[in-house]
């Protein structure tokens, strides 16, 4: 039975100490408290010194006991620390308790019986499971997660395991350690040593699945600051309302409910596509960034030659997308950014072919653009406009009813039909605010006038964008425009900065890589995403993920607009 003994608690502390190793190497910040790998190294050296209470029992025995306890106490002190409201024990207290114990059990080991210390031990630890217990129920709260389930049976299985274990030992048993128990008793301990385990095995995959919860929301809240800055960048360039964006989020909404209700492409519509949807629904123009200022506010008509040109802004808003795509985080299945690259660009692609940028044709046109595009085009009709007045609703309706099956999908023709009051009443709640556009039909909004409010959505936007922003002189390399969040990541004024050039803030080593985003530019108009270093004004460097592409003002300048995003606590 020794030999059982030695080979188990060896393999045990093995184990453990593995675990032990692993909790020492973690980076993240979910197992934060110190007591976790404190309760895998006690658990580790417990197993190693009861083998060598096989050898000799003086002091090691102790040891090996105590510090089984004092693991357990530190797993329950861990679990208390994932409520932030508890209070941590001070690791000093922790360990002068913890040496005062030895020397008592020391004392108990020479001068008391076996079986007392094993009633002794049983109830302590005995304890610590329900203690370990009531903790988890109270930090988990409602989780519903199955590794709480687990960690919970855990305790309630040590605790009956050890119950029994203390009801199998005789009193006045003259044997002196646990190699000298009958092989039912033995048995009994190593079954609570493992469940022991099963403890620390479910507080392991608790603590993974809370770290991949923690990396899932730095992927999210890093897609939610690129969605805010293309938010930014469409609607500067827009010639259409804020209130226009939320009708065209809240018909496609609509339109996707009804579409699934009505047992129609089911399987494609999940909640989640469906959010999605309504989500990307504002960057369906944001192409228009590459569109020459003189063709996208001209008044009256475009000629052949620049309407050719504005039919390019679904392709340069499907490559602005798809670039700030490879900027966010690997992520499984279809996302927000997915869905608004399918809808930029393929929401003026007909349902007969007929429309562009590549004449796709029924099901090759994305459902989300599909149900964009009439979305897009009732909302068009019945705007108020400039150049025209809005039409009724009825018009509307029976504008796009007539293009069912020839410009759209007589599927989402069919939930538009059955939606028509709802869509109306989405129009009216949000109609266009009087000044955003009254005021310019009263009296014939002039080129200039357009000009100044995009100029001012732009530069309310640019500033306040969570992603760091700079205009660059393409010609001089000099800075014209910064944002208040590369501000922040470089540590200049405002002032200070814009008396710099790129070079002043890149290292040497990346001029090769520099003068590539410039070819890039000249051949392509656009370079990215590349990742490289800037130095802070303190001489420090902080890594980054940048793009940019040309965009000409109203001086035909051209300029550089960077995309800059500081991935510092990304990497960390």
């Amino acid at each position: 039975m020794q030999l059982v003994n030695l080979l188990f608690y060896c393999s045990f502390g093995v184990v453990v100490l593995l675990m032990f190793i692993g909790a020492q190497r973690r980076s993240d910040k979910v197992a934060r408290s110190k007591y976790w790998p404190i309760s895998l190294g006690l658990i580790t050296l417990a197993s190693f010194t009861f083998v060598l209470a096989g050898l000799t029992p003086i002091v090691f025995l102790s040891i090996a006991n105590v510090s089984m306890i004092f693991s357990g106490i530190a797993v329950v002190l861990f679990i208390r620390s994932w409520d932030v409201k508890n209070q941590e024990l001070k690791l000093q207290y922790f360990w002068i308790i913890f040496f005062v114990c030895i020397v008592v059990y020391e004392f108990l080991r020479v001068y008391f019986s076996f079986s007392f210390r094993v009633y002794l031990i049983t109830s302590v630890v005995g304890a610590i499971s329900l203690l370990g217990l009531v903790e988890t129920m109270l930090v988990s709260g409602g989780d519903k997660r199955f590794q709480f389930n687990v960690l919970k049976v855990a305790f309630i299985l040590q605790f009956i395991l050890l119950l029994v274990r203390a009801f199998n030992i005789n009193v006045g048993t003259s044997i002196a350690s646990v190699y000298q128990e009958e092989v039912l008793s033995a048995t009994l301990r190593f079954m609570a040593m493992g469940s022991t385990l099963i403890i620390f095995i479910s507080i392991n995959n608790i603590l993974f699945e809370n770290l991949v919860g923690l990396e899932r929301k730095k992927s999210i809240d890093a897609e939610l600051k690129m969605l805010s800055s293309l938010n930014a960048l469409a609607m500067a360039r827009d010639n259409e309302t804020g209130a226009h964006i939320v009708r065209t989020q809240e018909y496609v909404r609509c339109l996707a409910n009804r579409i699934r209700n009505q047992g129609d492409y089911v399987a494609e519509l999940s909640d989640d596509v469906i959010d999605n949807i309504h989500k990307a629904a504002p960057l369906h123009d944001v192409g228009k960034v590459g569109i020459p200022d003189g063709i996208l506010y001209k008044q009256g008509s475009l000629t052949k030659e620049e309407w050719g040109v504005m039919k390019t802004h679904t392709l340069i808003g499907e490559n602005v997308l798809a670039s700030a795509k490879s900027q966010l985080p690997d992520k499984l299945g279809m996302d927000v950014i997915d869905v608004a690259i399918e809808i930029a660009g393929a929401h003026h692609e007909q349902w007969d072919g007929g429309g562009y940028p590549r004449g796709l044709k029924g099901n090759q046109i994305p459902l989300s653009a599909r149900i964009m595009a009439l979305a897009d085009m009732y909302d068009a009709l019945i705007s108020e406009r400039v150049y025209k007045s809005g039409w009724e609703h009825e018009e509307a309706v029976n504008e796009i009813l007539s293009k069912r099956g020839t410009h759209f999908d007589p599927v989402v023709v069919e939930a538009f039909a059955a939606e028509r009051d709802r869509f109306q009443i989405i129009a009216q709640r949000h109609r266009d605010l009087m000044g955003e556009e009254k005021p310019f039909v009263d009296s014939i909004e002039t080129f200039d006038h357009k000009l100044r409010r995009s100029e001012e959505k732009f530069e309310f936007l640019f500033e306040h964008s969570p992603i760091g922003m700079a205009m660059v002189d393409f010609l001089t390399g000099d800075f014209v425009e910064v944002n208040t969040s590369l501000l922040n990541s470089t540590q200049y004024t405002k002032e200070e900065f814009l008396k710099l050039s790129f070079w002043d803030i890149t290292p040497p080593e990346y001029q090769p890589q520099e003068e590539q985003q410039l070819e890039d530019l000249k051949t392509k108009g656009s370079f990215g995403p590349n990742r490289k270093e800037y130095i802070r004004k303190d001489g420090t460097r902080f890594p980054i993920l940048i793009r940019g592409f040309i965009i000409t003002d109203v001086d035909s300048r051209q300029l550089v607009w960077g995309i800059i995003e500081d991935l510092s606590e990304r990497l960390q």
